[in-house]
């Protein structure tokens, strides 16, 4: 039962209380998470839109029209040319999404993956009674393509790569993936890497042999892409991507008594306010200043870097993107005994490794605060 009504101020006063047990970006005490505090413009442009439900789009085209826009501009981004996609909830839905796409099309069951995806994966594998087959890393932490031509044959679905992996920020050899997997079809979750890779330095990227990963790689069907990450925008807000225009039809179910006679989304309510916020934050900061957040990003990464070797911890590998990762025998203990110093990092399991995510509030003053306290820690173990 519903507790006896409060005044308006009670209520607030009771929100206030429990969203200060929340730990909040701008403490400079979360290193290990891939979201970070929206943009102001995303939180403003999130709320003209709260009441709006793209479910129904008939009853919001100006909110149609935004995500529309805000497909053409991923599009741009990702050499996808016409643009296709839909902005849904997140990296899970768009990795649930691509997988059903792929088997109501292909009639088969097996899906291939590497040891370096999200676990959405195995999730979307549970949930669509998928077969699975996990493949190893190479000795760069990439999908082992070696061992995926071993593995493809004419039962599989659905080979899933990544670019900008959520343990140790790696990419696959997305290009050789391609070429190995025969036709059979790909789809690359960029869910991090997607607002990251663009806007790097050609020269940083050829270092680190990173060559196409988006729509240039012509097998490649399908991309999932999270604007609540490296974009900066509200919380949920993620994207799929697709080649063909005709690839969602394998969701299409009839919703006569809505203002749109078919439904393309595994969600039918869809909140807009996410889109409104992408839509407001991409058109705000624009390429340039895009470009120049992941700058900051990468020169805060290797700042992290530098005072972490100080302290005696190996990188596990040159990071392509602002996520680093140092060698430790004991990382779950190091991040336990971190919380309770009131700072949250993150831990890598094979490799047994301490995880950083440099994101937006990551700045060198809160990598300064931190390393004396991970100092101390490291002393104690």
């Amino acid at each position: 039962m519903i507790k006896g009504s409060k005044e308006r101020s009670d209520v607030l006063n009771d929100l206030r209380r429990s969203k200060a047990k929340d730990i909040s970006f701008n403490s400079g005490r979360i290193f290990g998470s891939m979201c970070t505090a929206p943009h102001p413009i995303a939180l403003e442009a999130h709320t003209l839109f709260h009441e709006s439900n793209l479910g129904n789009p008939g009853l919001c085209p100006g909110t149609v029209d935004l995500e529309r826009d805000v497909i053409s501009m991923l599009g741009g981004m990702l050499c996808l040319e016409p643009p296709y996609g839909r902005v849904l909830s997140g990296g899970t839905e768009a990795n649930i999404t691509a997988m059903y796409m792929a088997k109501k099309s292909t009639g088969r069951r097996k899906v291939v993956f590497s040891k370096n995806a999200h676990f959405s994966v195995l999730k979307a594998i549970k949930l669509l009674d998928l077969e699975p087959v996990e493949i190893a890393l190479d000795d760069r932490y990439r999908m082992d393509t070696v061992q995926l031509r071993e593995v493809i044959d004419d039962d599989v679905m659905l080979v899933h790569a990544v670019a900008g992996s959520t343990e140790l920020g790696t990419v696959d050899d997305i290009e050789t993936v391609s070429r190995t997997a025969h036709g059979t079809r790909l789809h690359v979750d960029a869910a991090f890497g997607g607002f990251v890779l663009p806007f790097l330095d050609p020269e940083h990227l050829r270092t680190h042999d990173v060559g196409a990963w988006d729509f240039r790689v012509g097998g490649l069907g399908t991309m999932t892409v999270d604007p609540h990450k490296m974009g900066l925008s509200t919380i949920p807000s993620g994207c799929i991507m697709y080649r063909n225009r005709d690839a969602l039809d394998a969701l299409k179910v009839e919703s006569h008594y809505l203002t749109s006679p078919m439904s393309f989304t595994l969600a039918g309510t869809r909140g807009s306010g996410a889109v409104a916020a992408t839509w407001a934050v991409m058109r705000h900061l624009g390429s340039q200043g895009y470009r120049r957040i992941v700058k900051e990003c990468m020169d805060n990464t290797r700042y992290l870097g530098i005072r972490l070797k100080e302290s005696g911890l190996e990188r596990v590998v040159d990071p392509v993107m602002n996520v680093v990762a140092f060698h430790h025998s004991k990382p779950i203990m190091v991040d336990s005994m971190m919380r309770k110093q009131g700072y949250f990092i993150s831990t890598v399991k094979d490799p047994p490794a301490l995880r950083f995510v440099v994101m937006p509030h990551v700045t060198k003053e809160a990598i300064d605060r931190l390393v004396p306290v991970l100092n101390r820690v490291l002393e104690r173990i």
